[in-house]
């Protein structure tokens, strides 16, 4: 019995041996192809500049609203608003600070020159005393319309009766 366990385990033993002693067959490679490539399109995007007005670009202060009904100046407060040359806007509302953009049509209307407003966003603290007129003075801004401005004086004008009154400054 041992020599037949011994048998057998010699047996394995050569087996194992012989076994890690072969080298594998080599396994061919693919042959590769190099696509040629192909011209790459140049695109041109259009990039035109926005319409902008000399006698609106610049700093203004609020002076006063008829936006369904009167919107009081709130005292000790200055509502500014400043057109920038590449169709931005920013201000101050009473509380909080704001910004957006705007686009010129180059249009005129019987009420001025065409403007669209907005987005506008702003920052969110809390005034107690001004949040609902600020609420609505931003509301009205991104309403607008059309705009003129004589000697200095800028209307903004909305749908209906809405209007916001600026001075450059």
């Amino acid at each position: 019995m041992k020599s037949l366990l011994l048998f057998v385990c010699a047996v394995l033993f050569v087996g194992i041996i012989s076994a890690g002693c072969t080298t594998p067959a080599p396994v061919p490679t693919p042959a590769t192809t190099v696509p040629t490539p192909l011209p790459t399109p140049v695109v041109t995007v259009a990039t035109t500049a926005p319409l902008t007005d000399p006698a609106l670009t610049g700093t203004w202060n609020f002076k006063g609203a008829t936006i369904a009904g009167s919107m009081p100046v709130i005292p000790n407060v200055q509502i500014t608003l400043m057109f920038n040359n590449d169709g931005t806007l920013n201000g101050f509302d009473g509380c909080n600070n704001y910004n957006g953009g705007y686009t010129l049509t180059g249009q005129t209307t019987e009420f001025g020159k065409t403007i669209t407003i907005g987005p506008i966003a702003s920052t969110k603290m809390y005034c107690a005393d001004t949040a609902d007129l600020e609420s609505k003075y931003l509301a009205s801004l991104q309403q607008t319309k059309t705009y003129s401005i004589t000697n200095n004086q800028m209307l903004l004008r909305g749908a209906g009766l809405n209007q916001l009154s600026y001075a450059k400054v």
